[in-house]
């Protein structure tokens, strides 16, 4: 389901078990509705977190548990059916990226998220990560809905420093990340579109400047 249009539409017409099934596909067949535990280890401490692409809350569980402060953005729709349809509190939640591209986190969680966002666009949010917070956990399908390999614009932004790149696929006992490899950013770059990734990125220092 590509597109900004095509998500928006959803979040103001789907009844709620439609909705969680787009978020995450087999919600219908049994996958539950819980957040994916990163197998990295994320900086620490962590005083704020933007949740980016947040849905329905999904991450806001784990996100609470790590997190000081948690914030979520989407859609203006899917802000509402969030505030609507998600069972744990959190701090602040907003669908007006130009202010809160102004604010400063401590770290920016992307879960499979990228893989939806029209490419022109998802290279203007990578610019605007690298300012907003020293560090940036993603977990992206190789290529996106629109034909495009998110590793590759992570790595033609220039703005960030990355670690290894852990290749996952869903466990269905534990529905949870399984590993399968790990490897640098320019062989996972080489990974069939399909294939699912995890990575920490750091942004140049020069670049983030904290309040």
């Amino acid at each position: 389901m590509p597109g900004r249009d095509d998500w928006s539409t959803l979040a103001l017409t789907a009844d709620a078990d439609e909705l969680r099934e787009h978020i995450l596909t087999g919600f219908r067949n049994g996958k539950p509705f819980t957040p994916y535990v990163p197998t990295l280890d994320l900086p620490q401490p962590i005083d704020t977190v933007l949740d980016f692409g947040c849905g329905i809350g999904r991450n806001f569980p784990f996100l609470r548990s790590i997190a000081g402060g948690v914030a979520g953005f989407d859609l203006p729709p899917m802000i509402a059916r969030c505030r609507a349809l998600s069972t744990t509190p959190i701090d602040r939640l907003s669908d007006d990226w130009p202010r809160l591209a102004g604010d400063r986190f401590d770290l920016i969680f992307a879960s499979l998220v990228l893989q939806h966002v029209e490419t022109d666009a998802c290279r203007a949010y990578l610019r605007d990560f690298a300012h907003m917070a020293p560090a940036f956990y993603l977990l992206t399908r190789i290529e996106n809905d629109f034909g495009a390999n998110v590793l590759d614009l992570v790595a033609e932004c220039g703005e960030f420093e990355a670690g290894a790149v852990v290749d996952v696929e869903h466990d269905p006992d534990t529905h949870q990340l399984r590993v399968l490899a790990r490897m640098s950013l320019d062989d996972a770059r080489g990974l069939p579109g399909s294939a699912h990734c995890e990575l920490l990125l750091r942004a140049t220092r020069a670049r983030v400047s904290r309040p």
